[in-house]
């Protein structure tokens, strides 16, 4: 009677550990599905940004403004515009329209589906500029994604006129 206590005992022991473990593996691969679920549904709400040149400048002109269009899907909470840091070592500051200089990013706020924001580079006098790339950062609730962008060049190019001889 003993024996078949104790062996009835190691039983229920062993299907004990092995639904501890099958539990285990269940809630593993229910996390990971999730996880998956998640990361799929980031992508698929990676916005489009899209940024312009609002007007090319000319050669004394120090600043220029450019338009980031949000193409989707979906609305923002906010999209702040770092400044580039080219090869010249030279420090060219962003703002947004109508604000003072950033140090750092230039916050452009929400920015819904369709819609633009603003931002002024700072470009100084020169003719002749650099490649402007800039790293934009997109939120919308806990999400974020960041995106490099080359700028068009904001100089007109230099009209020549050709007099008939």
């Amino acid at each position: 009677m003993e024996i078949a206590a104790l062996s009835v005992a190691a039983l229920a022991l062993v299907v004990s550990v092995a639904s501890a473990a099958y539990a285990r593996r269940t809630a593993h691969a229910a996390e990971r599905e999730a996880e998956a679920a998640t990361s799929a549904e980031r992508r698929a709400n990676r916005p489009t940004l899209v940024v312009e040149i609002e007007a090319k400048v000319g050669e004394t002109d120090d600043s220029a403004i450019y338009n980031v269009r949000n193409d989707g899907p979906i609305d923002l909470d906010s999209i702040s515009v770092h400044p580039p840091t080219p090869d010249d070592g030279i420090r060219y500051p962003v703002a947004r329209v109508g604000s003072d200089w950033a140090d750092h990013a230039a916050g452009l706020g929400a920015v819904r589906m369709g819609e633009r924001a603003r931002f002024v580079l700072a470009i100084g006098a020169r003719e002749k500029l650099p490649d402007f790339r800039v790293r934009l950062v997109a939120t919308r609730g806990a999400d974020e994604w960041e995106q490099v962008v080359l700028l068009d060049n904001p100089r007109r190019g230099r009209v020549r006129i050709i007099f008939p001889t």
